[in-house]
C-alpha cells in the first residue's frame, strides 16, 4: 500500500472510530434504560440502524471511491464529523441521560474495541481494494452497532457477576454489623412514596436510614448500604422492587426484613411478568422472608395485596386501607383536597386521628395510612406520626400542585399507573380552574390489558378535562377510541413528543387555567428520541 494509501485508510479507520464512539453512546443510553437486558433492548433497538444516515455516508463513500478515492475519504471524513456533532450528547441531553457508571464505561470500552477489530477484519476480508472494502465494513459497522454493544456486556457477564457478588457480600457484612431493624417495603406501586413517608416519620423517633428516590434494585441497594449505612442507625427502610420472581427474595437476602409494608399488588409490569399470579408470587416474598410472629402491614383496598396477607398466616398482619370491608387496624376516612393540602381522619379500633398533610392524591393519602400503621405498630407515640405527617413536603412530580403566571400546574410525570392516573384527574375536578387540561401518554407496561385501560383512562379524562393532550404512538389509538366513546372526539390533541406538547400549551393557556402533567414515557417510547438527531425545537 502506498503512503498517499495508508493515509487514506488512517483517514478512514479516525473517521470511523470517531462516530463508532457517539453512536455507541447513543445506543448504550438506551441499553441503559433497559437495565442491560438484551432481549428487551433488541425489541426497542429492531432495525433503527437500518436507518442511521452514518450507512448511507458510507454507501456513498463506496460509490465515490470507485473513481475518486481521495474526494472519497474527504467526503466520509467530513460527513461522519459532521453526523457525531449533528448527534445529541446522550451524558447531556434526554428525560434519562446516560450515566457512564464503571459498568457502563467497560461496557463502551469493549464495543469501541470489537468495532474497531470487527471493521478491520473486515475490511482485509473482503476481496476489494482496501480503501473500498473500508466503506463496506463502515455499513456493517453502523447497522450492526446495536449487535456490537449487547456483544460486548455479554462479554462481560462473568466479570460484572463476580463484581456484584463480592460488593453484595461486603453490604450483607454491613447489614449483619451495623444490624438496623430492616423494614422491607414492595407493591406494584406506592413503594417510593411509602419508603419516604415511613422514613420521615422514623427519623423523629430514632436514627433511620432510607434511600432518596426509587432505588430498589440489588445494586442500587448494595451501593447505599455500603456508601450510607453506619453505626447506630436504628431502622433501615428499604423500598424492593421486582421485575420478575426471585428478585424480591434475593434483596430479602441482601437486607433480611424484620417487618413488611405491602403497599398494593396490581397490573403494574404485567408484560414483564406475563400474569397477575406472578405478580402476586414475585410480592409474596417479602411476607415469606419475614420471621414467624414478625410485622406484616397490608393495604386491603388490594385484592392482589389482601391474597398476600390471608396466606401469611405465620406472621402478625395489620391492614389499613379506605373502602375495604375487611376488619382494619387503620382506615382512611373523610379525604379532602385543597390547594394546600388534604384534610383526613385515620381511624384506628380505638380513636380517631385528624390529620393534615400538603400532599395530594388519594393514593398517597392511602399510603399515610399505611405508613402510620406501621410505625404505630412499632411503638412511635401517634403525637409524633401525625404531627410529621403535617411536615411531609411533596415530591417533585409526584402530584405536586405549581402555580406559575396564574396558571395551576399538577405535576405528577413520575406516576406510571391507572391509580395514580385517576387520583390526578380527582385533584385537578377539586381544584377551581375556569379551564382543565390534561397531558399525558397513558399508561404502559400492562400486558393485553393496556389498550382497554387507556380508552377506559380516556373516557375518564375526557369527562374532566375540556382537552387531553396525549403524547406519542404507544397509546394513541385507545386514548382516540376513549374519547369517541364519551363523545369528546374534538377535545383530544394528538402530538408526537413532550416537545410538541409544550409548544401546544404555551399557545393555548391562560390564566387560571389547570394543566395536569400524567406520567412522561422514557426516551424509549418517543419518536423524538434524538437518536441520531437533536430534536427538532417546536
Amino acid at each position: 500500500m502506498s503512503i498517499g494509501n495508508v493515509i487514506l485508510f488512517t483517514l478512514l479507520a479516525a473517521s470511523q472510530s470517531w462516530l463508532a464512539w457517539h453512536r455507541l453512546l447513543a445506543y448504550l443510553r438506551y441499553f441503559q434504560q433497559e437495565a442491560y437486558e438484551p432481549l428487551r433492548f433488541l425489541r426497542w433497538a429492531r432495525v433503527r440502524s437500518l436507518g442511521d444516515p452514518a450507512a448511507y455516508v458510507a454507501v456513498a463513500g463506496f460509490l465515490i471511491a470507485i473513481r475518486h478515492p481521495y474526494l472519497a475519504a474527504l467526503f466520509f471524513a467530513a460527513a461522519t464529523m459532521i453526523l457525531g456533532l449533528a448527534q445529541p450528547d446522550p451524558v447531556r441531553t434526554g428525560k434519562i441521560r446516560l450515566n457512564l457508571t464503571p459498568r457502563a464505561r467497560r461496557v463502551l470500552i469493549g464495543a469501541i474495541a470489537l468495532a474497531s477489530v470487527s471493521w478491520l477484519l473486515l475490511t482485509f476480508a473482503i476481496d476489494l481494494p482496501a480503501l473500498r472494502s473500508a466503506y463496506v465494513a463502515s455499513i456493517a459497522a453502523f447497522v450492526l452497532m446495536p449487535a456490537i454493544l449487547l456483544a460486548s456486556n455479554g462479554l462481560l457477564v462473568p466479570f460484572e457477576r463476580a463484581i456484584q457478588r463480592r460488593y453484595e457480600m461486603e453490604a450483607v457484612a454491613r447489614v449483619r454489623e451495623t444490624d438496623p431493624f430492616v423494614i422491607g417495603i414492595t407493591g406494584s406501586y406506592g413503594k417510593s412514596s411509602s419508603k419516604a413517608i415511613l422514613a420521615h416519620i422514623l427519623r423523629l423517633h430514632a436514627p433511620t436510614l432510607s434511600a432518596t428516590g426509587s432505588i430498589n434494585t440489588l445494586m442500587g441497594i448494595t451501593r447505599h448500604i455500603r456508601d450510607e449505612l453506619v453505626p447506630a442507625t436504628a431502622f433501615m427502610v428499604v423500598e424492593m422492587g421486582a421485575f420478575r420472581v426471585g428478585s424480591i427474595r434475593r434483596l430479602c437476602g441482601l437486607t433480611p426484613p424484620n417487618a413488611g409494608l405491602i403497599t398494593a399488588v396490581g397490573d403494574m409490569h404485567m408484560e414483564r411478568f406475563g400474569s397477575a399470579q406472578e405478580i402476586i408470587k414475585a410480592k409474596s416474598e417479602l411476607a415469606e422472608s419475614l420471621p414467624a410472629g414478625a410485622l406484616l402491614v397490608v393495604n386491603a383496598d388490594s385484592p392482589g395485596a389482601l391474597t398476600i396477607a390471608k396466606a401469611a398466616t405465620q406472621r402478625r398482619v395489620l391492614l389499613y386501607g379506605e373502602t375495604s370491608a375487611e376488619d382494619l387496624e387503620t382506615r382512611l376516612c373523610d379525604v379532602h383536597f385543597t390547594r394546600e393540602g388534604t384534610t383526613f381522619i385515620l381511624k384506628t379500633r380505638d380513636r380517631a386521628f385528624s390529620c393534615f398533610t400538603p400532599l395530594l392524591g388519594r393514593p398517597i393519602i392511602l399510603n399515610i395510612a399505611g405508613a402510620f400503621t406501621l410505625a404505630r405498630a412499632l411503638g412511635v407515640s401517634p403525637a409524633l406520626i401525625v404531627g410529621a405527617i403535617r411536615t411531609l413536603r411533596p415530591v417533585s412530580n409526584r402530584l405536586e400542585v405549581v402555580e406559575e403566571n396564574g396558571i395551576t400546574w399538577i405535576r405528577d410525570a413520575y406516576n406510571s399507573n391507572q391509580f395514580g392516573f385517576r387520583a390526578a384527574l380527582e385533584v385537578s375536578a377539586s381544584l377551581p380552574a375556569d379551564r382543565r387540561f390534561l397531558v399525558t401518554p397513558g399508561v404502559i407496561e400492562l400486558g393485553g390489558d393496556q389498550a382497554s385501560v387507556n380508552r377506559t383512562l380516556s373516557r375518564e379524562a375526557a369527562a374532566v378535562c375540556d382537552k387531553t393532550v396525549v403524547v406519542a404512538d404507544a397509546n394513541r389509538e385507545a386514548f382516540v377510541q376513549g374519547h369517541k366513546d364519551a363523545g369528546r372526539e374534538d377535545a383530544l390533541v394528538c402530538v408526537a413528543n413532550r416537545t410538541e406538547a409544550f409548544a401546544w400549551l404555551k399557545a393555548t393557556l391562560h390564566e387560571r387555567d389547570s394543566v395536569v402533567l400524567e406520567n412522561d414515557l422514557p426516551d424509549l417510547h418517543e419518536r423524538s428520541a434524538g437518536l441520531f438527531w437533536k430534536p427538532a425545537r417546536t
